[in-house]
């Protein structure tokens, strides 16, 4: 992909990303309806079913975005942020840093303490995610290594959400992207990937993002291909609608696969 084609893509405008997806607190997106909401509560289930283990976790492609990270902070002590926009690191680092004008995430984590049954506690759960978030670096998921220059030693699990088929511009890269991501997990750890099916674009203010349109047989070949197994999924379909308000996606998937 072109050094212009991924600019295009990047996200220019965190803050209004985040204002306009994730205030308030769990609002429903048009086109989503509740799988949007369902891929957030299994993120507390699969960190919590005891099947995730170790102690260093990469999400790669985050964004500007914390929710995915509150979970995991319970049982992975450290945590590296990896985004290509600069915009994105900027809004995780104000909120790490304890920035009176970062993002308030506060609703959200009481949200995953009400789930935990820690919600007298959601104070200290909060700083126990701020502690958790060891780096936050740039990252470009074209690169052999993604996180280059830096070099790290493998990573028990790599999260990356609603990333990927955003960053590619055709299913080949698309390819490609996942076996660069793959390089940063070690053997016998675990992938965690949400993606959207069916989607050829989505929109953020006026700005209209082109993404790589996927279905489910092409990821699993995919990961399959890219050398995991014990690949498990869940698919969640989307609201019908005649009109397409944020995307056009059919559905929204939940996949975890252990890397051989």
């Amino acid at each position: 992909m072109s050094q212009q084609k991924k600019d295009a893509c990047s996200l220019d405008d965190a803050r209004g990303y985040l204002e306009e997806y994730f205030m308030p607190l769990m609002c429903e997106i048009p086109d989503e309806g509740q799988g949007g909401l369902k891929c957030i509560d299994i993120l507390h289930d699969v960190f919590n079913s005891g099947d995730v283990k170790g102690k260093r976790l990469i999400d790669v492609g985050c964004g500007p975005v914390l929710y995915q990270h509150i979970s995991a902070s319970r049982f992975f002590s450290e945590i590296v942020c990896a985004e290509y926009s600069e915009s994105g690191r900027a809004e995780i680092e104000k909120w790490v840093a304890e920035n009176p004008d970062a993002f308030d995430w506060s609703e959200y984590v009481q949200y995953f303490c009400d789930m935990e049954g820690t919600r007298d506690i959601w104070e200290e759960r909060q700083k126990q995610l701020r502690q958790a978030i060891k780096a936050v670096i740039p990252c470009d998921v074209h690169k052999p290594n993604p996180i280059e220059p830096l070099q790290m030693e493998p990573f028990d699990v790599v999260m990356t959400l609603f990333c990927l088929e955003n960053a590619c511009g055709d299913r080949e890269s698309y390819k490609k992207a996942v076996k660069n991501v793959t390089t940063l997990l070690k053997p016998g750890g675990t992938l965690i990937l949400q993606t959207y099916i069916g989607a050829s674009f989505y929109v953020v203010g006026d700005v209209r993002h082109p993404t790589v349109k996927l279905d489910v047989d092409f990821i699993l070949q995919t990961i399959s291909d890219a050398g995991y197994d014990d690949v498990k999924c869940s698919y969640y379909p989307a609201a019908k609608r005649e009109h397409y308000t944020t995307s056009d996606l059919t559905a929204l998937l939940h996949l975890t696969a252990k890397k051989i």
